[in-house]
């Protein structure tokens, strides 16, 4: 009996063996990849010195891990094992958090939600305060820039599921800072738009009014995303939004009779991570074609959009030719997308993309409204103020904006940062005058020693503001 037993045991791990040999020989069949972002391990190559001194058998572990035959159904079944049986998943907490009621998030929200994200850009609440400051003042001299030149810019502040549905986070893990002052970007933010006359676009404030009114969910239950419907009402509310900024007509949104179904992705983009072998438990979500109205009126423009994956979850549904002549995608102002034959940001001409746009909208969520529009900002002022020579030299505005320049540098060097508070305290002065103060120390050196591109080696004269705050 035992013979006959162990017989069968090895026939099955034999039939086993060869049946993943096969698939893995000959891709089929072919089955669902798993979702995740994987580091591909290269395949190594036999040689007889890697062979004798044992790495060949280290490096090819690796990657044998990664392409055994009917990997992705093995796995998807060991998953859903763990998950059945001892409510576990493989993924890490620094992936994905279950909140109440099987809700799921990403950690960095919930992190921003009890106004931790910020620590991940600063190293205080002070510190992030002049960073954003700093970032606000700097968009409002790019918008008047591009005003000037017939092009209109403007922050689109796209919804977070932390501040929409907080009834189903979970609880507070982190309590380290509880005592130390806090900040978040989406308040703070709104509060200098509004002070300074930026123009944006609220979004999160507007899914706040009707979430209890609306018929559908803002957010899926295991999705980080929006919702792909409530993307689509986003979307209207951004055309009109444009047209209104711009005094322009252009095509409105008509979205067709919607249908019930199960999640479409991205609606299941955080369960899709756990790879599980079915489907959790979850609602179902509404879903509608598009298209643009038939007004023979409307105008087609370019726009320019740098932002987050929020974008995505509307670019994956309209029909952008419907719309506007030209819109690229700079996915955090690094990749392009839907603007061949362009890949990369660096690729661009920047100044020409600049001037031939109508619109360029920022477009971040609250997570990741810390990231100070990723470079994008000061570098559009740069380029725009030195591509028409036919502008006077301002000397005044020159030194301003080097001071400007070389307080973000400071800013995001920690060393500096604390070398000037010791300063700040040394002189009983706020931080922020000993940060301007040391800014103009250092452009007033380049000027003198000739390290920077100036036409005169006046000094620096009458640049700090009445209450020495930042520039």
């Amino acid at each position: 009996m035992k013979t006959t037993t162990k017989t069968i045991l090895f026939a099955l791990s034999a039939v086993l063996l060869l049946a993943s040999m096969l698939q893995n020989w000959l891709n089929w069949p072919r089955f669902k990849p798993l979702k995740g972002v994987v580091v591909e391990e290269p395949k190594p190559k036999l040689t007889f010195q890697n062979c004798c001194d044992g790495s060949f058998q280290q490096q090819v572990e690796p990657y044998l891990k990664q392409h055994f035959g009917c990997r992705e159904p093995l796995i998807r079944l060991y998953n859903q094992y763990l998950w059945d049986f001892y409510g576990k998943t493989p993924v890490t907490e620094g992936q994905v958090l279950f909140g109440k009621d099987g809700w799921m998030y990403e950690p960095w929200v919930v992190a921003d939600h009890y106004q931790r994200q910020f620590r991940q850009y600063a190293s205080d609440s002070t510190q992030m305060a002049m960073m954003l400051t700093l970032e606000a003042e700097q968009l409002l001299q790019l918008q008047q820039l591009l005003e000037e030149r017939g092009i209109h810019l403007f922050v689109c502040m796209a919804p977070a599921k932390d501040l929409i549905y907080p009834e189903y986070l979970p609880e507070n893990q982190d309590t380290r800072f509880d005592n130390e002052p806090k900040i978040s970007a989406r308040f703070f933010n709104e509060k200098e738009y509004t002070r300074l006359g930026i123009n944006h676009l609220n979004l999160e404030q507007w899914f706040l009014q009707i979430k209890d009114t609306a018929d559908f969910m803002l957010f899926p239950k295991t999705g980080t995303h929006w919702s792909k419907y409530a993307a689509l009402q986003g979307a209207d509310t951004l055309i009109r939004y444009m047209e209104h900024l711009g005094g322009i007509n252009m095509h409105n949104l008509v979205i067709g009779p919607r249908e019930l179904g199960k999640a479409q992705d991205p609606d299941d983009d955080l369960e899709s991570l756990l790879n599980l072998a079915r489907p959790l438990p979850k609602p179902k979500y509404w879903y509608a074609e598009v298209r643009a109205d038939e007004d023979t009126t409307a105008t087609k423009p370019k726009m320019i959009v740098i932002g987050d994956s929020f974008w995505w979850t509307i670019a994956f549904q309209l029909p952008f030719g419907e719309f506007f002549s030209q819109i690229p995608y700079w996915y955090y102002n690094s990749s392009v997308y839907y603007y061949p034959p362009y890949d990369s940001v660096a690729e661009l001409d920047f100044a020409e993309e600049l001037l031939s746009a109508d619109f360029i909208v920022l477009f971040y969520c609250a997570t990741q409204q810390y990231r100070l529009n990723d470079g994008f900002t000061q570098k559009a002022i740069e380029v725009l103020a030195n591509i028409n020579d036919s502008i006077a030299f301002d000397s005044v505005a020159f030194i301003e904006r080097e001071i400007k320049r070389t307080v973000a540098k400071l800013l995001a060097d920690p060393s500096s940062m604390d070398m000037i508070r010791e300063k700040a305290a040394q002189r009983n002065v706020s931080i922020e005058q000993a940060l301007h103060d040391d800014a103009e120390w250092v452009v007033n050196y380049q000027i003198e020693q000739g390290l920077m591109n100036w036409p005169s080696k006046q000094r620096i004269k009458n640049t700090k503001s009445e209450n020495h705050g930042i520039q």
